[in-house]
């Protein structure tokens, strides 16, 4: 959401935009993943919009069939914004909207340094590693005007240090909780809220994600269980089976039935949560032409992301002026 907002700003003002993605598609933490009939929106559970240019976006997305409120999530007046037919389709919907021939989207391209000259080089998806900073076997692109990055701080400073640019001191402090999340199939219907929001325990989140506005029918129950932050710190480098086990443990307890999922997978998100954010919208050099962006500038919601974003794209813009 940081690094599509700030693209978008940019965009409007008459630049052109490359953006690069390490991932199959767009969209980060608003992850949708599809498991034959069965899909799973494992990542970010919903946005809420308290902003007016956040709240203009969701409307957009809304009216372009890429969002729907999703009434059993909402707490107190907020709407509980998801994305359509996952969370995934927030991030599509704004890529779609985009569509501009002055941005190029490269998916599946994992930068790994950034030179003095701003040039980014990349290493091939097969060979992409989280945190990686190796240089070989990439390619060099054409040096850019600027190069923002819209990504978790902790993996912002190892790029940020291959140019030992100051800005990787200022992202140190930044804390993100990590997240394990588990993804059920049930072939029972459970007699429990689509929703649960345990304050103790392994667990934080319980969703029957089946039951979310615009899902397609599928045989059985699917439900997303999200692990506190505290457990998934303590139990971050446990194998995907002994998270499964004391996850679905949790979520009998919490739910009161006893269960045997037909499918259970599980999934570390390493940065999930801003604990402690940077306390700035985002952070721009207008010498060295270097910015960052993430929702962890602000806070652990997904309009801070866009705010971060839309932020950098202003500053950028107003620092570089109209393009030739």
């Amino acid at each position: 959401m940081a690094g599509l907002s700030c693209a978008r700003g940019l965009l409007a003002q008459g630049h052109r935009v490359s953006l690069f993605d390490k991932g199959r598609s767009t969209g980060g933490r608003l992850a949708t993943r599809r498991d034959g009939t069965r899909q799973f929106d494992h990542g970010a559970q919903f946005a809420t919009a308290r902003g007016a240019g956040f709240a203009a976006l969701m409307a957009s997305l809304a009216q372009s069939g890429h969002a729907t409120p999703w009434q059993a999530a909402q707490k107190g007046t907020d709407i509980a914004w998801i994305g359509q037919p996952g969370m995934s389709g927030l991030a599509r919907g704004l890529t779609d909207s985009l569509g501009s021939e002055s941005l190029t989207l490269r998916t599946a391209a994992h930068v790994s340094r950034i030179t003095p000259d701003r040039r980014l080089r990349l290493h091939p998806a097969a060979e992409a590693k989280p945190g990686s900073v190796s240089d070989q076997g990439g390619e060099v692109t054409e040096p850019f005007d600027a190069v923002l990055l819209a990504l978790p701080a902790p993996q912002a400073i190892p790029l940020l240090g291959t140019i030992a640019h100051q800005f990787a001191g200022r992202l140190a402090p930044v804390a993100i909780a990590p997240c394990w999340a588990v993804m059920l199939t049930l072939d029972t219907p459970l007699a429990a809220p689509d929703v649960l929001r345990p304050t103790d325990g392994p667990l934080s989140w319980i969703a029957r994600d089946s039951a979310r506005p615009g899902r397609a029918p599928a045989p059985g129950e699917a439900w997303v269980l999200h692990a506190s932050a505290a457990w998934s710190r303590t139990h971050l480098e446990d194998d995907a089976d002994t998270v499964i086990a004391a996850l679905v443990s949790a979520f009998t307890a919490a739910t009161g039935q006893g269960c045997t999922p037909v499918q259970a997978k599980a999934h570390r998100w390493r940065y999930a949560l801003t604990e402690t954010p940077l306390g700035e919208a985002c952070l721009w050099d207008s010498t060295a032409r270097i910015g960052v962006c993430g929702d962890w500038c602000l806070g652990a919601r997904i309009e801070a992301a866009f705010d971060s974003g839309t932020a950098l794209a202003q500053t950028v813009a107003t620092t570089l002026g109209l393009p030739a």
